[in-house]
């Protein structure tokens, strides 16, 4: 397992996206959850602790024991998060601290989409009254060392990362989120990209003869191009902060495609350890106003939606979309 890539996006009428690349061993694509309001569900896969849903939510993912598990998401308030992997750092706790619940890792997207309206509540109070605790899933046999990032309409965000001391809040981040190292050390990596630049060099003289760049895009010259996390960052920060900026959703869907793509991992060119590929099973893009989740898998790049509309909040049962995986070209003749 390989991680993740994750960003945040404002279009110029103010429409907010969250976005992320899921890379992994398995298929982690085949449906879109619905979870309904005063839906009751467990936060363990060994413990009672359990929470009933203000607010309905849809993400990627899938429902187990009758309890949802997501890897991103978005409520009907316009609260977006995603969950990445996190490996060497992400620390749990064997118990839940006194008056807290515990939570298993890969569900606190879930937990968190289901009961806050901002990134604010989320940072003030839902944090507060969790432990994030040993809890191993069973679907893949592993307790996923995660971290989390989540976005509101406001275009507020927040990064989360569970540490030896607690959860550590970064709340004035770049809007970029990777996997290991922490983000502070990806942040701080940054400046040794501060002369990546979307413009041209100059010419130059030497020994008596003036050089040239051969053609554009040499400004980009040291911009990392592996798949590594810290690569990774380095080309979603870059190409966020310099794209011009979309006029709207569309347009703020289109770019996040774009720029996702320059960390897709094609499948077969990254191996891990047990010699299985990584590869990117799919992106999602959602939108904090009009409610939508957008999604590409790696077999169908077409982009397929799902929205939170009335008709769809107003159901009180789960509900399973399923994706299409096979390649949906648009024939012209």
């Amino acid at each position: 397992m390989i991680g993740c890539s994750s960003f945040t996006l404002t279009s110029k009428d103010n429409k907010h996206l969250l976005s992320r690349t899921m890379d992994f061993g398995i298929e982690m694509a085949e449906q879109v959850v619905f979870v309904p309001r005063n839906k009751t569900f467990d936060l363990t896969y060994t413990t009672s602790d359990s929470t009933t849903a203000k607010f309905a939510f849809i993400g990627m993912g899938q429902i187990l024991n009758n309890s949802p598990i997501l890897f991103d998401g978005i409520n009907e308030k316009g609260l977006m998060g995603a969950t990445l992997y996190f490996p060497g750092y992400a620390t749990y706790k064997d118990t839940a601290a006194d008056e807290t619940l515990a939570i298993s890792p890969d569900k606190v997207i879930p937990y968190i989409l289901s009961q806050a309206t901002t990134v604010e509540d989320v940072k003030t109070q839902l944090l507060e009254s969790i432990t994030l605790i040993n809890d191993t899933n069973p679907i893949i046999s592993k307790l996923p060392p995660l971290h989390f990032i989540f976005s509101d309409k406001t275009g507020a965000t927040i990064i989360v990362e569970p540490m030896p001391n607690g959860l550590n809040i970064i709340e004035d981040s770049i809007g970029v989120m990777t996997n290991s190292p922490d983000y502070s050390w990806h942040e701080t990596n940054l400046r040794n990209y501060i002369t990546v630049t979307p413009h041209q060099h100059e010419p130059i003289t030497l020994a008596n003869k003036e050089l040239s760049a051969f053609s554009q895009g040499s400004g980009t010259f040291g911009l990392p191009g592996d798949y590594t996390p810290p690569a990774r960052f380095v080309r979603v920060a870059y190409l966020r902060n310099f794209s011009k900026q979309p006029e709207n959703e569309i347009e703020a869907v289109s770019l996040s495609h774009h720029i996702l793509e320059s960390v897709s991992i094609p499948n077969g060119v990254v191996i891990d350890p047990q010699g299985e590929p990584d590869y990117t099973c799919y992106s999602s893009y959602m939108c904090a106003e009009s409610l939508s989740f957008y999604f590409a898998v790696y077999s169908n790049q077409r982009l397929q939606k799902i929205t939170l509309n009335d008709e769809l909040i107003a159901s009180t049962e789960y509900k399973e979309f399923k994706v299409q995986t096979e390649e949906d070209i648009n024939c012209l003749n």
